[in-house]
């Protein structure tokens, strides 16, 4: 999805005839628009994978899991059927990159694959565990797979907590004044993550690793740290944008970030980060290998495989795996220091500081395009390791440092106070920056407030049109 002038004007198109229609209908325009939109961004391409995903287990479910059936043969059947779809997914990433390795082409992965297969999974996978009872009406599964803003990066929704959403989604009332209280909020805020920091500052983090060699050391550190910030307000700002939308038409999608960089450890952190990721491979793949419940070492094993599916996952490639051993090897060590003298180390300040550190670190195999690229650019971290003086590139070459002017970098300064203060304060009462304003002050301070921050997106938010549209960083997965 791209933020642009005609995707804002579908969605109140969408949005009027949503209230045109009667309540018992209204499911199927948010589908209908939904397949429209999917088409109009994914191509047939990507619609027809879909589709195909949607029919093949909305078939299982309705053909195997009965309560009458058998439970060997639905055991055979969702284990056929889960492992064909983890195949698909790990074929389409891994065989394009295969072939790259070697110069050939190949199709691209269909946007969204991703999420839908791990909904599709979690799908057949409570079906069996008897979780949920196989849903019978097509088109209502097929809404909860295709809702159009969580089709593309998330967040990975249940379905029987969806589909509770979608049968009281008809009685949305179009004069609901907390329906747009909630969704200006959560719009306002997450355009205000997207458009003024994330994508303002992606272009320092872009112009760095074009050219790693020609940067001193405080420069990439400094780059590192500004993606670990972009990073989080993009795909942070993606969810909170996507859950305004939805709000519009009765549905409420899972919060998927409770700000993470507040963390005391990475157990933490991933329990406040891609938290729909995290408990999807917590219930599918933690759990049913064994969890905590076979001793220390098992526990140990069990969190490296979890971590080493969910690098997997977001993407093909050594750097990517790193990325994802790397935060396994930090949990369990997190672990291993519980209740011990070096508790210290994920307690408090001290703890929310390290971890920031390590995850920022993380984070450089993570958007590294290979891990030669990763491993220079941790090289060149090092100072007095470079040829170039450990300052290179923070000089003002007519009047723009890193690819920004003067006058951006105080709006990152600003943006980041801004960020911080809230962030801090929604950890402080456990909740997240949106939340807060919705139910903190009054009537009369909230409107101020929000009215500031969309003055503030209007005037500082980073525009343009056609490739200079900053996609969002979660789109490729």
């Amino acid at each position: 999805m791209l933020l642009q002038a005609t995707t804002i004007i579908y969605i109140i198109l969408l949005f009027l005839t949503f209230h045109i229609f009667p309540a018992n209908l209204r499911k199927y325009i948010l589908l209908l628009g939904s397949i429209i939109f999917i088409y109009l961004e994914g191509g047939n391409y990507g619609l027809l994978v879909l589709l195909a995903v949607t029919v093949i287990t909305w078939g299982v479910g309705v053909l195997f899991f009965d309560e009458k059936k058998n439970i060997r043969l639905q055991k055979f059947v969702s284990c056929v059927t889960i492992a064909a779809l983890s195949l698909l997914l790990l074929g389409w990433k891994y065989i394009p990159w295969i072939a790259q390795q070697k110069g050939l082409n190949t199709a691209p992965i269909p946007i969204g694959l991703s999420f839908y297969t791990f909904q599709a999974i979690s799908y057949i996978e409570d079906l069996y565990m008897g979780k949920l009872a196989p849903e019978r009406d097509p088109l209502k599964y097929a809404l909860y797979m295709m809702w159009f803003p969580k089709w593309m990066s998330g967040p990975i929704e249940r379905a029987g907590d969806f589909a509770l959403q979608i049968e009281k989604c008809g009685n949305t009332r179009v004069l609901d004044l907390n329906h747009y209280i909630r969704s200006v909020t959560y719009l306002s805020w997450g355009l205000f993550m997207k458009l003024v920091i994330a994508d303002r500052i992606g272009i320092v983090v872009d112009t760095v690793f074009l050219d790693i060699s020609s940067y001193g050391s405080v420069t990439l550190i400094l780059a590192s740290l500004l993606y670990t910030i972009q990073i989080y307000c993009d795909f942070a700002g993606y969810t909170n944008i996507m859950i305004g939308i939805s709000v519009l038409f009765g549905l409420e999608l899972t919060q998927n970030f409770k700000t993470p960089y507040f963390s005391e450890s990475t157990v933490v952190f991933w329990r406040r980060w891609h938290i729909s990721l995290s408990n999807f491979l917590r219930d599918y793949v933690y759990i049913p290998l064994g969890g905590n419940r076979h001793g220390n070492v098992r526990k140990m094993i069990n969190t490296l495989v979890v971590f080493l599916i969910c690098g997997m996952w977001h993407g093909a490639g050594l750097s990517f795996i790193i990325w994802g051993l790397w935060h396994g090897i930090c949990n369990v060590l997190a672990n291993l220091i519980k209740g011990t003298k070096l508790d210290f180390l994920i307690k408090g300040t001290v703890g929310k500081i390290i971890t920031f550190c390590l995850v920022s670190f993380a984070w450089i195999f993570f958007r590294a395009d290979s891990l030669s690229q990763a491993l220079m650019f941790i090289k060149g971290m090092i100072p007095l390791n470079t040829v170039v003086p450990i300052t290179s590139g923070l000089e003002m070459t007519e009047s723009a440092m890193l690819g920004i002017s003067s006058f951006e970098w105080w709006i990152v300064l600003i943006s980041f106070v801004l960020l911080f203060i809230l962030d801090y304060m929604a950890s402080r009462q456990k909740t997240i920056p949106p939340e807060m304003i919705i139910t903190g002050g009054n009537d009369y301070s909230r409107a101020v407030f929000l009215s500031l921050i969309v003055l503030f997106v209007l005037i500082f938010g980073k525009y343009g049109s056609g490739a200079d549209i900053r996609r969002f960083v979660y789109m490729q997965f």
